[in-house]
């Protein structure tokens, strides 16, 4: 067996309603990544802070106390503050990017982000797992770490 996924994978979908304006939801997602992410939990390699550039072509990476930066995507959508899209190859190579789409919707109260990661069928090797892996992960991630920072910056 190839370890290459012969069926759609669904997306991970999260949505959170976090208590702040579009712009500044969009601003803590992007310019403050490195306050809020967790990265003694998920990183590549032993990481003490992450950065987004913010323009189409720019790069998400995360960076160990040596000053090494490891990349693990880049920006294919940059419209704030109602928009990102990345292209996302942590742990795979480029060929094999995933897409990650955040979304920022004005309601009562807030802003309803909503994060959707798709095109595991791209992975070379268990498509599936990493996927389940990531369902799980962007619980902690998104739902909890970016949605707590969020509120604080309301």
């Amino acid at each position: 067996m190839s370890g290459i996924a012969a069926f759609p994978i669904p997306p991970v979908v999260k949505t959170v309603t976090v208590r702040c304006a579009p712009d500044v939801a969009f601003r803590v997602f992007t310019a403050d990544i490195g306050r809020w992410y967790p990265l003694a939990i998920y990183s590549v390699h032993p990481a003490v802070d992450c950065a987004l550039e913010p323009f189409v072509g720019g790069r998400l990476f995360e960076v160990d106390a040596d000053g090494r930066k490891t990349l693990w995507g880049s920006v294919t959508e940059w419209n704030p503050p109602h928009r990102l899209r990345l292209a996302w190859h942590a742990r795979a190579s480029e060929a094999e990017a995933q897409e990650i789409d955040i979304s920022f919707r004005p309601v009562p109260g807030g802003t309803e982000v909503r994060l959707a990661h798709d095109g595991w069928e791209r992975l070379q090797v268990e498509a599936a797992e990493w996927r389940d892996r990531y369902d799980g992960g962007w619980v902690e991630v998104f739902e909890r770490r970016y949605k707590a920072f969020a509120d604080r910056a309301a």
